[in-house]
């Protein structure tokens, strides 16, 4: 049996619900492309909006063929430029037009997928097609030189009457009894996901009816291929079950998980016994990770992730329905800056620790009182300060 997301996928741009303006300026950049500015387009918004079946859909309309690299394939930097090439140098079958497809960009990962934006970025420049990638978040900085040389096309999150109104269709061709309040509770707990929504309806409607009890069942999609991500998994998830394998599979430290929950929590959880739930499970984890570091027990890792998310995931009465931008703590940036100074006067210590026949650690404890001399000349030839030693010395 065939998916609902393969048989009701939209054929042309008249059949993509809720992005009207996107597809237009889609169908534009691949109508005009030779006289374009931007020699791709980025086309970003939340899960399950519809870029990628917009970008299929436009494309069939305008009679084109397209060539796919997307996130289940390799996309080192020799694997890309193998595809860029191959792509950018064979003829298109009966030689209609082609363009390039590069499926959820902002998943590439630093290790795994390494030189990939530079590949692409070097492809682009060469290209006489449309290369369109999609992304569901821009805010990575690795997209930073991407962001530059593309055309930006926003997909909005589909609106719940929409989604019930393109729900109720389905069901009424698939001939599924459902009432409106299961298809109001579905459209409402995909998040404007309509991929999700169109699985959730056809494993729920097996049996050809749908009430709204099942649809509570139901569980959100597992969408943990990136932080941002999990986290949308912790803060949206309609039960802890849902949420307790969001950590699984996403290549963060631990460390950092911590930091991502606790600058973005109080921009979730607007109601303060819901805060402090949270904050409750995300000090007990830190209590298990304070253990681990002391006692080497990795046994306590896993209540960490429960906690950081089912425990997180299960503090809130209800979902927060508005869209929040998570956004990256500034303390990690801190943390850096702190390392980097406290380096600095490590490396001037040494130096004077050899030089007056004195400890390291007493040397360190004495730099600050001995500022106003280590900036003179003469001190600081003495001591062989560097230029970048005798600017941090003057700060």
């Amino acid at each position: 049996m065939p998916l609902f997301t393969t048989t009701y996928a939209p054929q042309n741009s008249q059949q993509i619900i809720g992005q009207e303006l996107a597809v237009t300026q889609l169908k534009n950049f691949i109508q005009n492309y030779k006289q374009q500015k931007n020699k791709a387009a980025l086309l970003h918004g939340p899960i399950g909006c519809g870029k990628t079946s917009s970008v299929y859909a436009v494309a069939n309309e305008l009679g084109y063929d397209i060539l796919e690299l997307n996130s289940s394939d390799y996309r080192d930097q020799s694997s890309i430029s193998s595809f860029l090439d191959s792509a950018l140098g064979q003829q298109s079958l009966f030689f209609t037009p082609k363009l390039i497809l590069i499926d959820e960009v902002d998943n590439l990962s630093g290790m795994q997928d390494r030189g990939c934006i530079s590949a692409l970025m070097k492809g682009i420049e060469r290209s006489s097609f449309p290369i369109i990638c999609t992304a569901n978040d821009l805010a990575e900085d690795k997209l930073k030189p991407l962001r530059k040389s593309s055309l930006i096309i926003e997909f909005q999150k589909i609106d719940q009457k929409t989604m019930v109104t393109v729900l109720k269709k389905i069901a009424e061709s698939e001939r599924i009894i459902a009432d409106e309040k299961a298809l109001s509770a579905l459209a409402r707990q995909v998040d404007g996901d309509i991929r999700a929504a169109l699985i959730d309806l056809q494993l729920s409607g097996v049996t050809k009816t749908l009430n709204y009890q099942e649809v509570l069942k139901l569980s959100d999609r597992k969408r943990t291929q990136s932080i941002l991500q999990a986290l949308q998994v912790i803060f949206k998830s309609s039960s802890a079950e849902t949420a307790l394998p969001a950590l699984d599979d996403i290549d963060v430290e631990i460390d950092h998980v911590f930091f991502w929950l606790d600058e973005n929590l109080p921009k979730e959880y607007l109601s303060v016994t819901a805060l402090a739930k949270a904050y409750e499970h995300l000090s007990r984890a830190d209590v298990f990770r304070g253990r681990i570091r002391r006692q080497q027990h990795w046994r306590f890792l896993v209540y960490i992730s429960n906690l950081l998310s089912a425990g997180i995931s299960s503090a809130k009465d209800e979902k927060n329905t508005s869209s929040v931008r998570y956004q990256q703590t500034m303390r990690l940036l801190k943390m850096w800056q702190a390392k980097m100074k406290v380096a600095k006067k490590k490396e001037i210590a040494e130096k004077i620790a050899d030089k007056m026949h004195l400890s390291k650690k007493r040397a360190f404890q004495e730099v600050d009182f001995l500022k106003p001399l280590l900036y003179r000349q003469d001190v600081a030839a003495e001591l062989e300060l560097n230029e970048e030693e005798v600017s941090w010395v003057r700060k």
